[in-house]
């Protein structure tokens, strides 16, 4: 009876293909994507740049739909494009992203948000129950990436490639540019604090003098630092097209307030008009996308309108894979010209 059944189950839809969206925005003739493509054709290198240009990767987290962005920073990975870039922001699970990227293991890390980062012990409501942060961002960060999926910090330290984590200062309530690491202790600390979302990830970060919480807090898209230091822009956003920011839900909203009161009353103004700023933000580097005179230049890179949008608390696997999917389809289409068929497979890493 038991062999009979198990012919009638089913086979679980591969979630790459299941109602595939069109990746239609190719972006070759962009500017920034023009002089990206230019330099990997001469194999340019970081640090050794012969024409007078400094490009800024801006990447965008928002807990687990940083998978979108990791699928993003993957297909650049896989294009070749990794040295073609001067610096790289990353906020909240963006400094993940950035981090990873520079460390030549961007398709490594794609494929572990849709487990936990690599672990399903991330995250645990026995933990809340416990009295601790629903999601244990330190057992990731400090256990996971570095014994089990490791990080190899080394090559970012090695690396021209400046790697920028964003914060936001508990004091100030202002956005912090953590930058300039100097060894595996500080990298990992700067990821630590970038992502660490008030009470749902557990205290603020110390950090080189001050108490830091998530980046997205002071802003969502960490461009505050790459507006002053690069001529040019390649922003990677994690939501699609003509979907906005939304808040909290009331309920874990009350509870986040009332956390950051104690802390500084000015952050809970942050978190008030979070989604408003986030927005505006968005309406302005989407104008100056297409502005030929804009400094500097900008180009956005995002899932188009009607792909799956997966919130920060996300946990489907399936959901998770093909919102990376398509992340990384939007990219390979955008940098270059082709909407390409993703497939999971096993794959070694050294």
């Amino acid at each position: 009876m038991s062999l009979r059944l198990s012919i009638l189950r089913r086979f679980a839809a591969d979630p790459l293909l299941q109602a595939p969206q069109a990746m239609t925005e190719d972006q070759r003739e962009h500017p920034v994507v023009a002089l990206i493509r230019k330099r990997r054709d001469e194999r340019s290198l970081p640090g050794r740049r012969e024409d007078g240009r400094r490009i800024a990767l801006v990447i965008e987290g928002g807990g687990m739909r940083g998978a979108v962005s990791a699928g993003m920073t993957a297909a650049i990975e896989q294009l070749g494009f990794t040295d073609t870039f001067d610096e790289v922001h990353g906020a909240s699970a963006g400094s993940f992203n950035a981090a990873f990227l520079i460390a030549g293991q961007a398709s490594y890390l794609s494929g572990l948000y849709e487990h936990g980062f690599g672990n399903p012990r991330f995250v645990s409501l026995r933990q809340v129950l416990r009295g601790r942060s629903l999601f244990n961002m330190d057992y990731v960060v400090n256990e996971v990436w570095r014994t089990q999926r490791p990080l190899h910090t080394d090559r970012i330290l090695e690396s021209a490639i400046e790697l920028h984590c964003t914060a936001t200062d508990v004091e100030s309530a202002l956005i912090v540019d953590l930058t300039d690491l100097r060894d595996d202790r500080e990298i990992r600390t700067a990821m630590l604090a970038s992502a660490r979302l008030p009470w749902l990830a557990g205290p603020p970060v110390p950090f080189r003098g001050r108490m830091l919480f998530d980046g997205t807090l002071a802003e969502g898209v960490p461009v505050h630092v790459p507006r002053k230091t690069a001529t040019d822009m390649l922003v990677l956003q994690t939501r699609p097209h003509g979907i906005a920011h939304a808040g909290l839900s009331s309920g874990v909203a009350n509870l986040t307030d009332r956390y950051l009161v104690k802390h500084n009353p000015a952050l809970v103004e942050l978190r008030r008009t979070r989604s408003a700023r986030y927005d505006a933000l968005i309406g302005e580097l989407s104008r100056q996308a297409v502005d030929p005179t804009s400094v500097p230049a900008v180009c956005i890179i995002r899932p188009p309108a009607g792909s799956p949008m997966i919130s920060q608390m996300e946990n489907r696997a399936s959901a998770m894979a093909s919102a990376a999917g398509h992340g990384f389809r939007a990219a390979w289409m955008a940098l270059e010209g082709q909407d390409p068929e993703v497939l999971s497979v096993p794959r070694a890493f050294r």
